[in-house]
């Protein structure tokens, strides 16, 4: 099952939501024998991660983050229904 042009999210931070959409995939081992699918995030309005990112380059002379995302960290979610569901919080349901 392919997960290219699915909406994703994950947790930046504490607190942070990061939305995107996946753009591609491959399969690869992660330090181990064991084969994971990892995907790459076209991320939208993630100005607050790539803040952090320029500064931990600028203080450690390197980028610590990876452009790929292991399948198990991104949760692939329906955009309409999530809109919807948040809409229901103004309306005290």
């Amino acid at each position: 099952m392919t997960h290219v042009g699915k909406q994703v999210y994950t947790l930046f931070g504490n607190n942070t939501l990061r939305f995107g959409t996946v753009t591609e995939e491959r399969m690869d081992k992660d330090g181990g024998v064991h084969e994971w699918k990892f995907v790459r995030v076209k991320w939208i309005d993630d100005e607050a991660f790539e803040q952090d990112r320029q500064r931990v380059i600028r203080f450690r002379g390197y980028d610590k983050y990876s452009d790929w995302y292991r399948i198990d960290k991104v949760k692939v979610f329906n955009c309409s229904r999530l809109i919807k569901t948040i809409k229901k919080l103004n309306k005290g349901a």
